[in-house]
């Protein structure tokens, strides 16, 4: 199993500014010495030694996986800003040729997970074929009622791929051909499901948009079997810890809880995701140093849980 991150933003986009880039080339100048700029070597070097939030980003995309299972199926998870590069990806082979067939797995409806879709290139191309998936028996029509006429000028229909929505039964699993997938759902406003996918004994589990408060963590072991022996999770950790305190309800968790459940069902690599707007890459290096911390001082936490941050362009091989 292959899965790759087009999208790691909530709420909203947030692209790079030229203020921005300014500050990271200003920062990159500042930790630099004359003998790092002396040859294309050195160079080379020295931008390789720089923490990533000054030679690179994580990324202003809203969320949208893509999962390439050992059989061969293709499955995107969510349908942020991020699918409208994944659909350029696409178009170059099968789906920009009309035979392109796929899955589509949506945990809810709230903007950053579906504003994608009208900008999906193999959504307009006649022949392609997607399941698209949700618990939510209404889905269809919420996908329709974001490109009503007076939202956007091309609605659903005009998108001349076969779309077929397909209603879960919460809280369930099915199976396609030999991938067992299922649903578990997740305190969040208005609702959301989380995805557990296994395959040849791997287990990929997605879960975005998900509050574990004092209540949940009190019922915890009702996601044992969600969240049991996975050897990747992908975490909604949104909010600091002082900011989730201050943010009850508003549907995210901090990089602290998601630790603590992943060190509690033994699952061997953790990355935290769903970036807040407001944050900046430097800001995402001091979370990712943060947690690592944390777990460092809660030795039983530690174990051999492998922790990492959400980027776009990750690739992860299981």
């Amino acid at each position: 199993m292959r899965i790759k991150l087009w999208g790691v933003r909530g709420s909203i986009p947030t692209p790079l500014s030229t203020e921005i880039i300014k500050k990271k080339l200003k920062k990159a100048l500042t930790l630099a010495s004359p003998g790092d700029i002396s040859s294309e070597e050195s160079i080379d070097r020295f931008i390789n030694s720089l923490p990533y939030s000054v030679t690179g980003s994580y990324g202003g995309n809203t969320t949208c996986f893509e999962v390439r299972t050992d059989s061969g199926e293709l499955f995107i998870i969510d349908c942020g800003t991020g699918i409208k590069a994944l659909g350029m990806e696409l178009a170059k082979g099968d789906f920009g040729k009309g035979l392109g067939n796929g899955n589509v797995l949506l945990t809810h409806t709230h903007w950053d997970h579906i504003q994608g879709i009208p900008f999906f290139l193999p959504f307009f191309i006649e022949g392609n074929k997607f399941n698209i998936y949700s618990p939510f028996n209404d889905l269809k029509e919420r996908i329709e009622y974001q490109q009503v006429f007076t939202h956007f000028p091309v609605n659903l229909d005009y998108m001349l791929a076969t779309k077929e929505f397909i209603t879960l039964e919460k809280e369930s699993e099915f199976y396609l051909n030999d991938i067992k997938i299922m649903n578990k759902r997740m305190r969040h406003p208005g609702g959301a499901f989380g995805y557990r996918i296994e395959e040849n004994g791997k287990t990929f589990i997605y879960t975005s948009d998900c509050e574990f408060n004092v209540d949940e963590m009190n019922d915890i072991d009702t996601y044992k079997n969600f969240f049991q022996d996975a050897d990747v999770v992908v975490f909604d950790a949104q909010y600091t810890f002082n900011e989730f305190i201050d943010k009850i309800d508003w549907g995210h968790s901090p990089a602290s809880i998601a630790i603590d459940i992943a060190s509690r069902f033994n699952v061997k690599r953790l990355i935290l995701f769903h970036h807040d707007p407001d944050y900046s890459d430097e800001k995402l290096d001091e979370v990712l140093s943060n947690s690592k911390t944390y777990m460092s001082i809660n030795t039983r936490k530690s174990g051999s849980l492998q922790l990492d941050i959400a980027r776009e362009g990750m690739v992860i091989d299981l």
